[in-house]
């Protein structure tokens, strides 16, 4: 499996702006499962899940690691393909047309509202607040290069679902967009 898989297809990034089907490729991320399997975790009805692992199967998002004959039928285990996933910024510009917009639109979409639903519970005293915030500054080419490259380490340090499937492991989300303004 690959850290990280870079997505080309404006397709699979489409599918991943579904917060169930983003849920599925993470809870694939974290271990090879069944349907049923995640099902369970999840608490979904496992009807309500084959057609969506089906659609990240054939995006080639999942990858099928294991069959087995049971009951007539055969139990397909599954593991998403890399443990993250970006984008390539590719498919968002002018060049690539009104259907990247749209998908960044709906990325951002799906994103605000688990923000929205986040600061909705949030209290005062709350030890684990979530951290929003807009900034925007000015800095030369070399401190935005370093920048850059502080973030990407940042990133790179997030444990991976293998590394953090302890216990007491909490879910974390963000929403990261660092550019430079003309």
């Amino acid at each position: 499996m690959k850290d990280t898989y870079k997505i080309k297809d404006l397709d699979q990034v489409r599918l991943l702006a579904d917060p169930l089907k983003l849920q599925l490729l993470q809870a694939f991320a974290e271990s090879a499962k069944t349907t049923k399997q995640v099902a369970a975790e999840l608490g979904e009805s496992v009807t309500k899940l084959y057609r969506h692992v089906d659609a990240l199967h054939d995006s080639g998002l999942l990858m099928v690691v294991e069959e087995k004959q049971k009951r007539g039928t055969i139990e397909r285990t599954f593991r998403a393909v890399a443990q993250r996933f970006e984008a390539d910024h590719s498919l968002f510009a002018d060049e690539a047309g009104e259907g990247g917009a749209d998908v960044a639109r709906q990325m951002l979409r799906v994103s605000e509202a688990e923000i929205l639903d986040v600061l909705g519970k949030a209290s005062e005293d709350d030890e684990e607040q979530a951290i929003i915030t807009r900034i925007r500054g000015r800095a030369s080419p070399e401190k935005i290069a370093e920048l850059r490259a502080t973030l990407k380490e940042w990133l790179d340090s997030i444990p991976s679902c293998e590394q953090s499937s302890a216990n007491d492991a909490k879910d974390i989300g963000g929403l990261i967009a660092f550019y430079q303004i003309d």
